[in-house]
């Protein structure tokens, strides 16, 4: 196949856009949509390698499969090895093994199934995993192995021509899934194949349907249009709307119009984008770790430290296509070359998997090679619950919840909520001296009449259900305590996601719903016992283990982590307004860690004497909780 500049200019262009998205410059909040571009490209090459070896008879699994292998899999090996090895050096246990299992996911080309089972792309816990962005490789190997197996298949009923519309049936079928999945799963959307193949189909429709213009005037204002669209995207289309869905037809389609077309023009053809797009693989492999540090660091919006990642990046790229992606050929037969390929996956699975068992087996291991400052960081982190809380936090659906019961004796409290009441437990524990029943369920909204869009969380709506019918007829006068990171709830991203009376349509719409359910909720409990409602806990802002084991290797200390308290007020605003509604409705009790976390009154704390006091970025940590046990003392002098 002929080498075409403007494709590899495009390729300059989608990684320009990446960098900008990821190091998070200003003004380029669509700059994501490089990805789709890469799609794009991807589709029409493979197209193009596929249909033209059919015409002649010479088209060849083993060898499609060779030169994808050839291509991918030694560079991203050696980057799952490097970050393997910075991650046993330098990263907390507890995100050390959450590490690994990407690695092994990364390497095998199905982390994108292991992301769209967990959160957003967009959220913090997303841009702070160390190799998020090998989600798209897996999106398009899974592609490059289905593909041409199609194709070949269809080839053996079907003339080339009849081909060519299916695969433009697939992908209109694959665009109209992932539009209507955008607005159900937008996760699964965004991440899975089914979803986001008809964006490399379209790649693929602009080799099979070329557009044949004899007047160049009409090319070059086409391409100019392609431009525009992929500009337009760039700076217009933002993570608060909905993707991929019907947006990202504008970014493929502007792709789609400068490969039909195949102008030359300075911004593909120059020098740089040429170098930018030959490198653009490796430069998609490296820069992300280097912005996941910055992120963690708090260093992000620090334009000499995005400065500094970028040159490094652009120097470990230069190093890894010249002497990973050019020079690692096996001059073997095929098969050997697919073992050899097949060596190198089963290699990282290896070390990863081992790596996980021998922590699992040795948990003090790495207390070996750990600095002082680093094992207190590391001990703290390791557990995120005690492992009754974590026995008794729900996190798959049910319909029938056996009593969760911690410690000896009759229950003397009660405590409902979700994972941050699991993670408070240890202050309870210190302090409660009877057992205590956790019925706690993790993102549960413990809120009668609560709904979620497309019956998401049922086991969470069937616990409160069943527990408070249970306190009709039983635990009289045994105090309830409710604790529920509520404004994660309450917030923009969940219009349409949660409700109570009917849909959301906007965030007042939802927080009055909430308001009004909510009241009702602990008042009708608090009839007949006492109920305790513990007040917002400040969040931290950025998972503080991870940022003060990075803050130790870029600057030999840890560095405070602080957030001035007018940012929990303006952030926990209506909440507040609510529990205290609800406190003069039914004269419910609350508790506050306030005092705890802002002693001063303007800033709070995140770390004590060198421990973290959370285990990610809201979750409180053990130590902390344990800290926090005065707080809780007013429970237990109640008397029935």
């Amino acid at each position: 196949m002929t080498f075409r500049k403007d494709i590899n200019g495009l390729r300059a262009i989608a990684v320009l856009a990446v960098l900008l998205y990821h190091f998070k410059i200003s003004g380029f909040g669509g700059a994501f949509i490089g990805v789709d571009i890469f799609f794009v490209i991807s589709g029409y090459l493979m197209t193009s390698i596929i249909f033209s070896k059919l015409a002649t008879d010479k088209l060849s699994l083993l060898d499609f499969y060779i030169h994808r292998a050839r291509r991918i899999i030694p560079a991203l090996a050696v980057l799952c090895v490097a970050v393997w090895l910075f991650g046993l050096l330098y990263l907390p246990t507890i995100d050390y093994r959450e590490l690994l299992y990407t690695i092994q996911n990364a390497i095998l080309f199905v982390s994108n199934i292991g992301f769209a089972n967990q959160v957003s792309y967009f959220d913090t816990p997303s841009q702070e995993n160390w190799l998020l962005h090998t989600w798209s490789l897996s999106v398009e190997w899974q592609f490059y192995l289905i593909y041409p197996i199609v194709i070949i298949l269809l080839r053996k009923f079907l003339s080339l021509r009849s081909i060519k519309y299916i695969i433009l049936s697939l992908a209109i079928v694959s665009l109209i899934l992932c539009i209507v999945q955008t607005w159900i799963f937008p996760v699964k959307a965004f991440f899975l194949l089914p979803f986001r193949s008809w964006e490399m189909l379209a790649g693929g429709i602009a080799f099979l349907f070329p557009l044949k213009l004899n007047n160049n005037t009409y090319a070059k204002l086409i391409q100019y249009l392609g431009f525009v669209a992929i500009a337009l995207s760039i700076v217009f289309i933002s993570t608060s709307m909905h993707w991929p869905g019907y947006l990202a037809i504008v970014p493929v389609v502007g792709t789609m119009l400068i490969i039909w077309v195949n102008q030359h023009s300075f911004i593909l053809n120059n020098m740089v984008s040429q170098w930018l797009g030959k490198i653009s693989y490796s430069i998609y492999l490296w820069h992300w770790p280097f912005a996941v540090a910055l992120t963690i660091n708090g260093s992000i919006n620090e334009w000499q430290y995005v400065v500094y990642s970028l040159l490094i990046t652009l120097l470990l790229a230069f190093l890894s296509y010249f002497f990973i992606e050019i020079r690692v050929k096996i001059n073997k037969t095929k098969v050997i070359q697919i073992i050899c390929y097949l060596l190198i996956i089963i290699f990282v699975v290896a070390l990863s998997s081992t790596t996980r068992h021998l922590l699992r087996a040795y948990p003090k291991l790495r207390a070996s090679i750990m600095s002082k400052d680093f094992y207190k960081i590391d001990s703290i982190s390791a557990e995120k619950y005690l492992s009754i809380a974590r026995y008794c936090l729900v996190s798959h659906d049910m319909k029938q919840f056996p009593e969760c019961k911690a410690g000896e004796g009759e229950p003397s409290l009660i405590i409902m909520g979700d994972s941050h009441a699991a993670a408070i437990y240890p202050a309870i524990k210190k302090v409660n001296p009877k057992a205590t029943l956790l019925w706690t369920h993790s993102a549960c909204l413990m809120v009668e009449g609560v709904h979620y869009a497309n019956n998401m969380q049922p086991g969470c709506i069937n616990l409160f259900k069943q527990k408070k019918a249970l306190l009709e007829t039983q635990y009289s006068n045994v105090p309830v305590l409710f604790v529920n990171f509520l404004t994660s709830y309450i917030s923009e991203k969940n219009v349409g996601n949660i409700y109570f009376t009917k849909p959301t349509i906007s965030l007042n719409d939802l927080q009055q719903q909430f308001r009004k359910a909510y009241i009702h909720s602990v008042c009708e409990i608090a009839k007949h016992r006492p109920v305790y409602v513990l007040k917002p806990i400040p969040v931290a802002g950025t998972n503080i283990p991870k940022h003060m084991a990075l803050s130790l290797v870029l600057h030999g200390s840890t560095v405070e982590v602080t957030n001035p308290i007018s940012d929990y007020y303006k952030n926990n605003d209506f909440i507040l307004g609510t529990i205290e509604l609800a406190k003069k409705q039914c004269n419910i009790q609350t508790l506050d860690t306030l005092p705890y976390f802002c002693a001063d009154n303007k800033t709070c704390i995140t770390t004590e004497n060198g421990y973290p006091l959370y285990f990610d970025n809201n979750h409180i940590s053990q130590y902390a909780s344990e800290r926090l046990a005065p707080i809780f003392e007013p429970i237990f002098e109640h008397k029935p």
